[in-house]
Order: structure tokens, then C-alpha cells, then sequence
């Protein structure tokens, strides 16, 4: 065993990042996410190069709003599993998770109609219905009240009939028969009343339209779920519920620097194990709102744990390298060391191997059961210049990090590391790209690829990512970079894996 270190030693309200070391580094991510974005906004300008830079768009967003998600998983993870290991890092944990709600503003374009057509066919297709089955419903309103009147007029006629009868027989009935004679009036009133209330109206006659229209019948099925109302009600939902969860940890922490009172810890773990459902939840159905129904057709039930696994190595992989930078700059000396490396190496690891086993399972259990349907996602991602990139991500996202971190050594030493961190990081946002661009071509222009429309790819890309990156880095300084009055810190610091 190493040299115990005295936590006292450490500056009493730790160390806070100076962020006019990097002045010239922000300044520069400043810029270059000014221009990236300046010409994303040209691009979304130009009606011809609109529903490109929208898929463009959506594939720079999901890459750091992945990432942001991750960070809320790890500090979660941390506080309901008990962790006292993770205490030196958690700050960074934090520090990703807590920029969902500046992640959350690039989400903004995508709400503008043309933007959202031209991404999820089911709306323009949706709207469509809808036009349509208003027109029918204008010329068919007649038709339908008609047909409600002459059946209410029908079951009043039955009505009054059992009525009279009942009438006529009740005085010489015996109570059997008087108590039938009352459930048949009862019955009839109740016919009359439910068609009074089935009173067609535009609405009814609409909805039928979509129904019977049978090209669209399994979008008509799934208007329930796939209508504007709802989709932006979820996308609000969301984005409240993760920064609530994400502040309300990040809140705590901060606090604990001030008094380190246990009740904080208390709190946490408690919370976060009320947290965790929430959160998967969350994050399952945003990428089906954004990802999966980009196929509107398409589906998959692991899809959610898809995304989730690559999330959360990713984000690791975030956390090692953003230790690392910090470490570069004098901070963390005496609070991180080889041992927690080798503990979030292990857990990055850990979700190189998950996602293998997930992506490998959903495409088995496509390719074992060879519907049409269901393999339509699989055969468009292995066509063209796309198999190559399928083949990338079966050996770069799995084969070679999980070879690469097998060795202990490999783990345990910060520049090995950080250089699989890096890969395992580029990994993830081919990993999206490879999500959300095939769709692209067959859906705006019939082919596979659209000439140009990479340019488009790289530019929301830098310009989400440089901006992200600079906001990320004012933050930084505002607290101090680990919970310095936590009181499992000493068990933290001292790490012996």
C-alpha cells in the first residue's frame, strides 16, 4: 500500500479552476463556434440546402446531448450505489451533466415546421391525413349526421314501443315481470342516450378517414402518440425533468462544500434512486421521438439501451479526458491519481463490452426473424458506401477498445488511457452519425447519399460542439473542482483498487 495522504493537507475549500489560464483557448472556441454556426444559419436560410442541414443538425445535437445525459447517469450512479471512490471525480460527473439545459437551446431549430418535416416524415405525412380528412369531413358531414339521426329516431321509436307496453302490463304484472318490464325501459333509454352522445362531428369523421386509408393505416394507429401536441409536450417534459434531476444533485453537492454535512449524502442517495427510473425513462423515449421515428415504420425495443450504452462509455470517456485537462493544469494533484484512473477505465470498459452485446443482440434477433419491416434499418445502413462505416463501428466500438483496455496496465496509466478515451469518444459520434444520416438520401432525395451534404455534417458538428465546449469551460471555475468537505473524500483520495 501507498502513503496515506491527510485530507487536511487540502486546501479547505478546494481548488477552483482559473479560467484566464485558458483565455485565449475559450476565445478561440468562441470563434470558431460563431462561424460553424453562422453558417449553419446560412444553411438553414437556403431552401435548397434546408432539409440537409436539418438531419446535420439533428446529428450535432444528439452527440452532446448524449453526452450531457451521461453525466447525469454517472453522478446518479455515484450517489445511489453508495460510491465513496468516485468522490475526487464526481465534480466532473456534475460539471457534463449540468449542461443539458445549454445543450437544450441547440434543440430550438428543430422545432421550426419546415425543420421537423423534412427530419420526421410522420408529421408532414400526418398533416397531410389531416388536411385530407378534413375535406372528406366537409363533404360528408351531412352524410354521417343523417345516418346518427335516422338510428336516434330508430331507438326513440323503440323506446316509446316498451314504454307503452310496459304500461299497459304493469298492473296485472307479477314482480318478476314488473322488474323485467323496468330493465327493458332501462335499456332502451340507455340505447338512446349513448347515441345522443355519439352525436358524429368533424372530428369523429376525420379520424375515420385516416383509418380507412390504408397506405397510411399504421400512422393513423399511431396517432395517439405521433401527433404535434403530444411529440412537443414530451420534448418539454424531458429537458425539465433531466435538469431537475441534474441541478437538484448538482445543488446538494455545492452546499455540502459549505458546512459538509452528512444530510447532503443522505439526500442524494436517496433521490437518485428515485432518479434512475425517471431517467431512463427520459432517455428512452427521447431517442425514439428523435431517433427511431425518423422511420416512423421502423421500431425496436432495445433500442433505448442501444443509445443508453454508448451514452454512457462516451461520457466516461468525457470525464477521463476533462480530469485529465484539468490535472494538465496543475489542479486535482493531490486528490486523482493512477488509482482512479484505473477505476474509470474499468467502468468505460464495461460499457465498450454492454454495447457490443446490445447492438450485437438487436441486429441477431432482426436478422433471425427477416421481416421486411423491421430489416429495412439494417439493410440501408449495409448498402453502398454505408457498409464500411457498419464495419467501423464493429471493430472500433468493440473489438479494438475491448481488446486495448483488457490489460490493467492499460487502465492504470493516464496517457494510455485518455488515448482510448479519444477513440471510444469518436466511436460514439461516428456511432450517431451512422444513427441518423443514412436516412438522409432515401428521405429528401431517394438515394443513398446526398453530394455536399458531409460539409453540412462537420459544420453543425464543430459548432455545436465549439460552443458547448466554450460554455463548458466559463463554468468550470465557478466551484470548487472536487466535493472538498464530502466526508468519504479521505476513502476517495486514498483509492486502492
Amino acid at each position: 500500500m501507498g502513503h496515506h495522504k491527510d485530507i487536511n493537507e487540502l486546501p479547505p475549500d478546494g481548488e477552483k479552476f482559473d479560467i484566464t489560464k485558458i483565455a485565449k483557448l475559450n476565445l478561440l472556441l468562441f470563434w470558431v463556434g460563431v462561424l460553424a454556426l453562422a453558417g449553419c444559419l446560412v444553411a438553414f436560410i437556403i431552401p435548397a440546402t434546408r432539409p440537409s442541414m436539418s438531419y446535420s443538425w439533428l446529428f450535432g445535437f444528439v452527440c452532446f446531448f448524449t453526452l450531457a445525459l451521461g453525466g447525469i447517469f454517472w453522478t446518479m450512479l455515484h450517489h445511489a450505489t453508495n460510491s465513496g471512490w468516485g468522490v475526487a471525480v464526481r465534480r466532473m460527473m456534475e460539471n457534463v451533466g449540468r449542461m443539458l439545459p445549454w445543450v437544450a437551446i441547440f434543440f430550438v431549430p428543430l422545432l421550426f415546421s419546415d425543420v421537423r418535416e423534412s427530419l420526421w416524415e410522420w408529421m408532414a405525412e400526418r398533416k397531410v391525413m389531416v388536411e385530407k380528412a378534413e375535406k372528406y369531413a366537409e363533404g360528408h358531414m351531412e352524410e354521417y349526421t343523417a345516418k346518427w339521426q335516422k338510428q336516434l329516431e330508430a331507438a326513440e321509436g323503440a323506446l316509446a314501443d316498451v314504454k307503452a307496453k310496459a304500461e299497459a302490463g304493469m298492473a296485472n304484472a307479477s314482480p318478476g315481470e314488473k322488474a323485467f318490464l323496468q330493465d327493458r325501459v332501462a335499456f332502451e333509454e340507455r340505447k338512446v342516450a349513448d347515441l345522443k352522445a355519439a352525436k358524429p362531428t368533424a372530428h369523429d369523421v376525420e379520424h375515420h378517414n385516416m383509418v380507412v386509408d390504408q397506405h397510411k393505416a399504421l400512422l393513423a394507429h399511431k396517432a395517439g402518440y405521433l401527433n404535434m401536441g403530444f411529440w412537443v409536450f414530451r420534448m418539454v417534459l424531458y429537458f425539465l425533468a433531466l435538469t431537475w434531476v441534474i441541478r437538484t444533485l448538482r445543488g446538494w453537492s455545492v452546499k455540502q462544500d459549505i458546512d459538509g454535512d452528512w444530510k447532503y449524502t443522505r439526500k442524494a442517495r436517496k433521490a437518485s434512486c428515485g432518479f434512475i427510473p425517471l431517467f431512463g425513462v427520459a432517455l428512452t423515449f427521447a431517442v425514439i421521438d428523435w431517433l427511431m421515428c425518423l422511420d416512423y415504420t421502423w421500431f425496436s425495443t432495445m433500442w433505448g439501451v442501444y443509445v443508453f450504452a454508448g451514452t454512457a462509455g462516451a461520457s466516461m470517456a468525457v470525464i477521463i479526458l476533462v480530469v485529465t485537462f484539468v490535472r494538465s493544469h496543475g489542479y486535482l494533484k493531490d486528490v486523482v491519481s493512477d488509482e482512479h484512473y484505473h477505476a474509470m477505465g474499468k467502468l468505460m470498459f464495461a460499457f465498450v463490452v454492454f454495447w457490443g452485446y446490445i447492438a450485437f443482440s438487436q441486429f441477431f434477433l432482426y436478422w433471425y426473424a427477416n421481416i421486411t419491416e423491421e430489416t429495412r434499418f439494417y439493410l440501408l445502413r449495409n448498402t453502398g458506401g454505408w457498409w464500411y462505416m457498419s464495419l467501423i463501428l464493429v471493430v472500433g466500438h468493440f473489438f479494438i477498445p475491448f481488446l486495448g483496455l483488457l490489460r490493467r496496465g492499460a487502465k492504470k496509466s493516464p496517457r494510455v488511457l485518455c488515448a482510448f478515451a479519444v477513440w471510444v469518444l469518436v466511436m460514439h459520434f461516428i456511432d450517431m452519425y451512422w444513427v441518423v444520416i443514412p436516412e438522409r438520401g432515401p428521405s429528401l432525395d431517394d438515394s443513398l447519399l446526398i453530394p455536399g451534404a458531409f460539409i453540412l455534417d462537420i459544420m453543425a458538428f464543430i459548432g455545436i460542439g465549439a460552443m458547448v465546449a466554450y460554455l463548458f469551460l466559463r463554468m468550470l471555475g465557478k466551484d470548487s473542482l472536487y466535493p472538498c468537505r464530502d466526508p468519504r473524500l479521505d476513502e476517495s483520495v486514498n483509492l486502492v483498487n
